[in-house]
């Protein structure tokens, strides 16, 4: 079941400054990881592409479930569809908007998952929510 959306004039909904906050955190921290390597492994081509490559793709990950989850908000929010679009920059929204996406949505937003067991991106939206509160 999913939360009714909020009317648009109620400012920034807190769980979503916290789930920017949160995933900014992360995608730094993988980026600076990335950086620092070079000092670390910068004697071994191997040793550092295969680390470099994980913490880029860790930060990608992170990045793609934040936009993917706020592009999903937005859609609950019944945003124009072409608008969302341009926001995303992509005339494909469901690329970013993920079964992930929706379910850590969901997580942030109190909604009751269908499945029987809770996601594991719903719990993490859920303890995102409960941490800024």
């Amino acid at each position: 079941m999913t939360p009714a959306p909020r009317p648009s004039g109620d400012g920034l909904p807190p769980e979503l400054l916290a789930l920017v906050t949160y995933h900014c955190r992360h995608i730094n921290a993988y980026l600076a990881r990335a950086q620092h390597l070079q000092a670390l492994h910068g004697d071994s081509m191997k040793q550092w592409q295969r680390l470099v490559l994980y913490a880029l793709t860790d930060a990608l990950a992170h990045n793609h479930l934040l936009v993917g989850t706020l592009a999903a908000h937005l859609q609950r929010q019944d945003l124009d569809a072409d608008l969302l679009r341009r926001y995303l920059q992509s005339p494909e929204p469901d690329r970013y908007i993920t079964r992930e996406a929706v379910q850590h949505l969901d997580g942030l937003t109190g909604a009751v998952p269908e499945e029987a067991a809770e996601p594991t991106w719903t719990g993490i939206g859920r303890r995102i929510a409960r941490d800024d509160s």
